[in-house]
């Protein structure tokens, strides 16, 4: 393979999953890491992608700004995995939150079929449930934020603070040991932290490429956090980490036939 086709091959891996790491693409096309590094110094020289330690990630600076369809278009196989593993967490006639990250989005469509009261900000998700009869919708209203397809400030914080909710599921642009849940979007990390304040049970739905790293608005320390659903990527070292922070992390087994 002439090196500009495995570069072209790692750009159209790295658009499609968000992010990869060196290890993979030294097994992947047979190389050593010393020719993966160079790939990767030479993308980033052209503006292709940004490198972060063991890899690279895309090169947008603000991963949650992407409007909903691109993120939720990146990696995909992952989330599905970690929504489908998240949906055996709740129990019947639980009030649960589902906050408008593409990660929690794919949960919607796992939702046990019992019933249930859910209370959300996001738009798509109050599309994507309104048929099941089983639930009892809520959405929160709000100022409406296009990009998003969500609803933030007060009026949602103040909906949210006026029912008794079991448990958040809750996305994040980061989630460091030190540092805590992290977001980009300052609107929905306040809305988030307002939440964690009153709900039982906090649960981080979060794939193996946001771990360890940071973002502009902290809105919860680890403590203030139960259970991190994320997927089989995670390292070992790094699950270690959060578990000696007293979080629970539970990593989603890859699906033999995965939904998109």
């Amino acid at each position: 393979m002439l090196v500009s086709e495995r570069q072209h091959a790692i750009l159209k891996k790295i658009q499609s999953e968000g992010f990869v790491r060196t290890f993979e693409l030294v097994e992947e096309f047979g190389v050593s890491d010393e020719t993966i590094r160079k790939d990767l110094s030479a993308l980033e020289k052209l503006g292709r992608l940004v490198r972060k330690h063991g890899g690279a990630i895309r090169d947008t600076p603000d991963r949650f700004e992407l409007p909903l369809p691109e993120r939720t278009s990146i990696n995909e196989e992952a989330k599905e995995q970690i929504a489908m593993a998240a949906g055996q967490l709740i129990s019947p006639r639980e009030t649960i939150f589902l906050d408008a990250s593409s990660t929690v989005l794919r949960l919607a469509d796992h939702l046990p079929s019992f019933p249930l009261t859910v209370i959300t900000n996001a738009h798509h998700i109050v599309v994507s449930l309104a048929e099941r009869t089983d639930l009892t919708l809520i959405c929160t209203g709000g100022e409406y934020e296009n990009r998003s397809r969500s609803y933030t400030g007060a009026l949602a914080e103040d909906a949210s603070r006026r029912f008794v909710i079991r448990t958040a599921f809750l996305g994040v642009d980061a989630l460091d040991p030190e540092r805590g849940a992290m977001d980009l979007n300052h609107g929905h990390g306040v809305l988030k932290e307002r939440l964690i304040e009153r709900v039982d049970r906090v649960i981080i739905l979060a794939d193996s490429s946001k771990l360890g790293e940071r973002s502009a608005y902290c809105f919860a320390d680890i403590e203030k956090l139960d259970t991190l659903v994320t997927d089989e990527k995670a390292g070992p070292e790094m699950v270690k980490r959060f578990e000696s922070c007293g979080l629970s992390v539970l990593r989603a087994p890859r699906q033999s036939s995965v939904k998109r």
